[in-house]
């Protein structure tokens, strides 16, 4: 029995989108940039142009010295962002959870609503059925446990396929795929893996946990999804605006914002995800409250970028000379933890390392089990809170 994960996947859909507009283009090598720009690449391309060697993120430049005469269209972000808006509104009418995974992607959760519905199959046909009649876009769609499993599944089956995959079928669809399919692994990576004669996502998986942590930071998380390990559930909030809270009631201890933190961090890498927003609430014992937040120039996930803005947030919020009785922490504006891996190592990549090597530890023995002298540092040096 097929899962019941749904991935719909609009392949080109800037160029989809195009060709209704302009029914010349249909079977013509053409591209969507913006031509007047001194260093425009290519946001989307026909199939005509792809196989002609055309790629996404060329240079605009580039492609016409390939292949001359090649056609510009200017692209469209209004029309984008309607049909983008349509296609989750159809979506909603099947389940009311649906993610959007970037323009042109949905994840849905279809269980249990085969009594409206009927089986997964068939309500993943009728949805796709009519998207094209209200949209005139026929999408990719995968049908499968996880949802790792369903967007490799849309890469091998586009640009107009549908495919129900039990457990069994899945794993074995996955594993046979060329590595650059699996999400999170780009260009750069790519080349990396291949220098490791790595090349089918089967092989990724079957490393072994220290060749895991050798391809870098996201190595172990990369090698668990390559052998279909991924229960991260279908979350209709955007990760913009999810948030992770927790609190405690203070007793003489210094270190509750840092165990707080360091335990929300945690929560969040293990979602792949980072925040731009800290928080730090205040319940002082005369009834009163004090809020702070901290925005981070960048979405965060290490302990240590966490810690020292909540840190700095506890200590705005501590304005008061009056006991503190309970101590809020809150992150949120949530966006992608990081960037993929680079072909040369960044400048914090032994930060990053050492952040997956102490959360290897804290999933398998708790956050207890350690705590990192930077942190007790902080506490040292800090203002108390």
């Amino acid at each position: 029995m097929a899962g019941t994960i749904l991935h719909v996947n609009a392949v080109g859909l800037m160029a989809a989108l195009a060709e209704l507009k302009d029914p010349s283009l249909r079977r013509r090598p053409f591209v969507v940039a913006r031509e007047g720009l001194c260093r425009a690449v290519v946001s989307d391309l026909s199939p005509e142009a792809h196989r002609e060697g055309i790629r996404r993120g060329m240079l605009l430049s580039l492609a016409q010295r390939r292949l001359p005469g090649l056609r510009v269209v200017e692209p469209d972000s209004r029309r984008c962002g309607q049909a983008d808006d349509l296609m989750w509104e159809i979506a909603l009418s099947f389940t009311p959870l649906v993610e959007r995974g970037g323009q042109g992607h949905l994840f849905l959760d279809l269980a249990g609503t085969g009594r409206i519905n009927g089986p997964p199959q068939d309500a993943s046909m009728r949805l796709r059925r009519e998207i094209l009649a209200r949209e005139g876009i026929s999408p990719t769609i995968a049908l499968a446990s996880t949802k790792t499993s369903t967007k490799v599944a849309t890469r091998v089956f586009r640009p107009g396929g549908f495919v129900a995959l039990n457990p069994n079928e899945e794993t074995q669809l996955v594993r046979l795929q060329p590595v650059e399919l699996l999400p999170g692994v780009g260009p750069v990576l790519k080349d990396r893996l291949s220098l490791l004669d790595i090349e089918d996502i089967g092989t990724l998986a079957d490393l072994r946990p220290f060749e895991a942590r050798a391809i870098g930071p996201r190595g172990p998380e990369l090698v668990a999804r390559a052998g279909g390990l991924d229960d991260s559930p279908v979350n209709p909030q955007p990760p913009e605006r999810r948030s992770l809270e927790a609190s405690a009631v203070l007793e003489p201890d210094s270190l509750t914002v840092l165990r707080l933190s360091a335990a929300l961090g945690f929560q969040a890498r293990t979602q792949g995800l980072g925040a731009r927003r800290v928080g730090v609430g205040l319940d002082f014992t005369d009834g009163r409250e004090a809020f702070a937040a901290l925005k981070l120039p960048r979405a965060s996930s290490r302990d240590d970028e966490l810690c020292a803005a909540a840190w700095e947030a506890a200590r705005r919020a501590a304005s008061r000379r009056v006991r503190v009785r309970r101590i809020m922490v809150r992150f949120s504006e949530f966006g992608a933890a990081g960037p993929e891996l680079d072909l040369f190592e960044p400048r914090d990549a032994k930060l990053e390392r050492l952040q997956g090597a102490l959360d290897r530890i804290h999933g398998r023995h708790g956050l207890g089990a350690l705590a990192p002298c930077s942190l007790l540092a902080l506490a040292q040096t800090g203002a108390g809170a």
